[in-house]
C-alpha cells in the first residue's frame, strides 16, 4: 500500500510528510455499510470527551460509479473538506482504498457521523497505547515532544544509555520517537522518519541485526516501519506497506514463517496487516479486513483456535478485530464494537472472566472497551470513559487495587486514563492531564519512583507531573443578525482555542447579552453552551441561538469560558471577549410595490425619471428611511456608483403608501437595462432584507 499522509485542515491536499506517527493508525477496511453507521456511537463520544481526540476508521460511501480509484479520491477530498476547520489531523488512506483513518475532536466526530459520504465510522485504535512500554523489569515512556525516557533493571542494556545500570527515576535515550516497546532485556523505538531501532541483549538475534550480544546504544535495524512489537526473546514489525516481519527466538514457530529456525535479521510473514502483537512464545497478528490471526507455541490454547497445538504459519482465529494483546499464556481481543474477548491460560485469573478455566476459544469479558494490554499474567483494559480496569495476577501489586490478591474479575483501579501498559509484574498509566503512573514490583526501579519498593497502589513516575490546565480563551465572536432589531432575538457564533499544551474539557461558555447591571448567572438574557475535549491548539465554534435583543441602543455581548459560571473567578479577565453591537429600533416593512419610468424608453445621452410607490405594510407607523434607485449600473452595483441616487421615504402609516419621483436619471449606453429600487436607509448591498423589499424595471435606452 501508498499511504498519502494528510496534515492538519486546512490544507489536506497541499501538506504531505513521511511522519510515522501517523503511520501508527494503519486503516482497518471492514465491512461497509449503507449509512454512517458508527459502532457505538455513544461510546465514541464518550471516548472523545474524555481525550479530547479520538481516532476514527471511516468507509467511504462513493457514488455508485465510483468503483474507479479516482472516484474515491475525490469523495476521499470531499469528505475531509466538510470536516470543521482545525477538527482533525493524521489523515492517512492507502492509493485506491475506501477507507481510510484520521484523528478527530468532538466537532470532527459529530460532522463525519453525519457525512453522507461516511459509510460507517468505527474507532481505530489508540495510538497513544505505542508511547509506553512496560518490560519485564524496566519501563519506557515517549514524552509529547518525541523524546524517549527510560528506567528500571538494565542489566543487559536494555535502557540503551549506553551502560548496564539500573536507572531509580527516568533518563532520556532518544528524541524524535513515536512509538516504542519493551521485550525482556530488550527494547525497541520507532522514530519519526519511520525508521527501526534496537538495544539490549540479544542471544537468540531478537534485536534482528544479525549478531547476538549486547548493544548499549541503539542500532537501526529497519526503515519505512510503521509500528513494533517486542516480547521475551523475538521481535514483530509493521512496515507502512502493510508488510508484517519477525525475528529472534522460533523455537515453537512464533516467527510465523513455517519454519522453527531462529532469526537474526528480519522475515516477512504477512502482508496487509494492521496491527500486531509479540507474546511469549506466540505471536497475534489483525489484517486489513478486520481478521485476527495467530501462530507459535499453543500449550495453554494461547493461539484461540479451538487447539491446543503449535503452528508455525497463521491460522485464522476471530474476525472484526481492532486491537490485539497477547500476554506469556494468554490473549485479548478488542473487536470493532468494543466488546473484549479473552482466551489461553487462566490460573491466575487473567481471562476476567470470573473463572480460573482455561479457554480454548474466545470468551467475551466486557464491552465498552478502548484499549488492552496484557502483561505476563495480569490484563489492564481502558474503557471508553477513560476508566482503568485490571484483573489477573497480582504478584507485587500489579493489579493497583492496593491488594497483591488475584482478581478474577475486572475491578476498577483509575480514572481519565488515556494509555497503559502491562509489563511482567508491574503496569504503567498515563492520564489526561499528562502524569505518569506506574504501580506494582519495583524490585529494579522499574516504576521509576525513586526507590525499589513494590507498590500496591500507583504512584506518580518522577519528571511526568501532571501538565499545566488547559487555558480555554474566547478568541472571536459573530453575531445574526449584526444589528438584530428591537425586543428580537439573535445568535452568536462563538470561537474557543485551547492554548494549553493538553488536552482538556472546556465545560461552559457563558453568554451574557442584554443584562442589567450586575451581570450574573441566570439574569435575563444569559445563555450558555457545553463544550467536550478540545485538544491542545485546537479550536472550536459553538453557536448559541435564541439571544434576546432588547430595546433599541448600543449594546454588549460578553463571552468567556467559565464552568462554574463565577463571576469572581480570577482567570475571568483572561479568558473573557466582548462584542460591541447595536439593536435597531423596529420598524415596519417597507416594500417597492410599482415603478413608472418617463419616458420608458430613454435615449442615450438623456435623462429620465422613476416614478416609485413605496408601501408600509408593517402594523405600525415608521419612518421608511431611504429610497435607493440603481439605473444603469455596472455588473457589481454600489452605492453612489454613477446612475444611483436616493430619495427620502419619510414616515408612513401602518398600510398607507407614497410615490416618489426621481429625476435626473442617466440614460446610458443604448440597449436593455434595468432599474433597481428598494428600500434601504444603510444603502448596504448584502443587507439581508434586500430580496425583500426591491423591485426591478427592465427598459431599453434608445440610440
Amino acid at each position: 500500500m501508498i499511504f498519502g499522509i494528510f496534515l492538519r485542515h486546512p490544507e489536506p491536499r497541499d501538506q504531505r510528510a513521511a511522519t510515522i506517527g501517523l503511520c501508527l493508525m494503519l486503516a482497518l477496511n471492514l465491512a461497509q455499510g449503507q449509512a454512517a453507521e458508527p459502532t457505538n456511537p455513544a461510546a465514541l463520544r464518550d471516548q472523545v470527551a474524555v481525550v479530547g481526540w479520538l481516532a476514527l476508521r471511516v468507509e467511504l460511501r462513493a457514488p455508485e460509479q465510483a468503483a474507479a480509484a479516482d472516484n474515491l479520491e475525490q469523495t476521499a477530498q470531499d469528505l475531509l473538506f466538510a470536516l470543521p476547520a482545525g477538527s482533525y489531523d493524521g489523515v492517512q488512506r492507502a492509493a485506491g482504498s475506501a477507507s481510510l483513518t484520521l484523528r478527530v475532536d468532538a466537532a470532527g466526530l459529530d460532522a463525519l457521523l453525519l457525512s453522507p459520504l461516511a459509510a460507517t465510522v468505527a474507532a481505530a485504535g489508540n495510538p497513544e497505547m505505542q508511547r509506553l512500554a512496560a518490560g519485564h523489569a524496566h519501563s519506557l515512556a515517549v514524552k509529547t515532544d518525541g523524546s524517549l525516557w527510560a528506567w528500571g533493571g538494565n542489566w543487559g542494556a536494555q535502557l540503551g544509555d549506553g551502560t548496564t545500570t539500573d536507572r531509580l527515576t527516568p533518563i532520556q535515550v532518544l528524541t524524535g520517537v513515536t512509538a516504542v516497546s519493551a521485550g525482556n532485556v530488550h527494547t525497541l523505538a520507532v522514530r519519526t522518519d519511520a525508521s527501526l531501532w534496537a538495544w539490549g541483549y540479544s542471544v537468540y538475534g531478537q534485536l534482528g541485526d544479525g549478531t547476538t550480544g549486547t548493544r548499549s546504544v541503539p542500532v537501526q535495524i529497519l526503515t519505512n516501519v510503521a509500528a513494533v512489537s517486542a516480547t521475551n526473546l523475538h521481535t514483530l514489525a509493521i512496515k507502512t506497506d502493510g508488510g508484517l516481519w519477525a525475528w529472534g527466538f522460533n523455537n515453537y514457530g512464533q516467527l510465523g514463517d513455517g519454519t522453527t529456525t531462529n532469526r537474526s535479521t528480519p522475515v516477512q510473514v504477512l502482508s496487509g496487516v494492521a496491527a500486531m502483537s509479540a507474546g511469549l512464545l506466540h505471536s497475534l497478528a489483525i489484517q486489513t479486513d478486520g481478521s485476527l490471526w495467530a501462530w507459535g507455541w499453543n500449550e495453554y490454547a494461547q493461539l484461540g483456535d479451538g487447539a491446543t497445538t503449535n503452528r508455525s504459519t497463521p491460522v485464522q482465529v476471530l474476525t472484526g478485530v481492532a486491537a490485539v494483546s497477547a500476554g506469556a499464556y494468554h490473549t485479548l481481543a478488542l473487536k470493532t464494537d468494543g466488546s473484549l474477548w479473552a482466551w489461553g491460560a487462566n490460573w491466575y485469573g487473567q481471562l476476567g472472566d470470573g473463572t480460573t478455566t482455561d479457554r480454548l476459544t474466545p470468551a467475551q469479558v466486557l464491552t465498552g472497551v478502548a484499549a488492552v494490554s496484557a502483561g505476563s499474567n495480569h490484563t489492564l483494559a481502558l474503557k471508553t470513559d477513560g476508566s482503568l480496569w485490571a484483573w489477573g495476577s497480582n504478584t507485587g501489586g500489579a493489579l493497583g487495587d492496593g491488594t497483591t490478591e488475584r482478581r478474577l474479575a475486572p475491578v476498577e483501579v483509575l480514572t481519565r486514563v488515556t494509555a497503559m501498559s502491562a509489563g511482567n509484574s508491574h503496569s504503567l498509566a498515563r492520564k489526561t492531564d499528562g502524569s505518569l503512573w506506574a504501580w506494582g514490583g519495583n524490585s529494579r526501579s522499574q516504576l521509576g519512583d525513586g526507590t525499589t519498593m513494590n507498590r500496591p497502589s500507583p504512584v506518580p513516575v518522577t519528571g511526568f507531573a501532571a501538565a499545566p490546565a488547559p487555558d480555554f480563551v474566547v478568541t472571536g465572536v459573530t453575531l445574526n443578525p449584526l444589528d438584530p432589531s428591537a425586543n428580537g432575538t439573535f445568535s452568536a457564533t462563538v470561537t474557543v482555542r485551547n492554548q494549553g499544551t493538553v488536552s482538556g474539557a472546556p465545560g461552559t461558555v457563558q453568554i451574557w447579552a442584554n443584562q442589567t447591571s450586575p451581570q450574573g448567572c441566570s439574569a435575563v438574557g444569559n445563555r450558555s453552551a457545553s463544550m467536550t475535549g478540545l485538544g491542545a491548539g485546537a479550536v472550536r465554534n459553538v453557536t448559541v441561538s435564541g439571544l434576546p435583543a432588547g430595546s433599541a441602543g448600543a449594546k454588549t455581548l460578553r463571552v468567556f469560558v467559565d464552568s462554574q459560571c463565577q463571576t469572581a473567578e480570577p482567570d475571568e479577565t483572561n479568558n473573557q471577549f466582548i462584542k460591541a453591537y447595536t439593536v435597531r429600533q423596529s420598524r415596519p416593512d417597507f416594500v417597492v410595490t410599482r415603478i413608472v419610468l418617463t419616458p420608458a424608453s430613454p435615449r442615450v445621452g438623456a435623462t429620465f425619471s422613476a416614478a416609485v410607490t413605496v408601501k408600509n405594510q408593517g402594523s405600525m407607523s415608521g419612518n421608511g428611511g431611504y429610497l435607493d434607485v440603481w439605473a444603469d449600473q455596472p455588473t457589481a452595483p454600489t452605492c453612489r456608483a454613477d446612475g444611483d441616487t436616493f430619495a427620502s421615504v419619510g414616515t408612513l402609516a401602518a398600510g398607507a403608501s407614497t410615490t416618489l419621483t426621481v429625476d435626473g436619471l442617466l440614460g446610458g449606453t443604448p440597449g436593455a437595462k434595468t432599474l433597481r429600487a428598494f428600500v434601504d436607509s444603510y444603502c448596504d448591498t448584502q443587507e439581508t432584507s434586500e430580496n425583500n423589499n426591491q423591485k426591478t424595471a427592465v427598459y431599453t435606452v434608445a440610440p
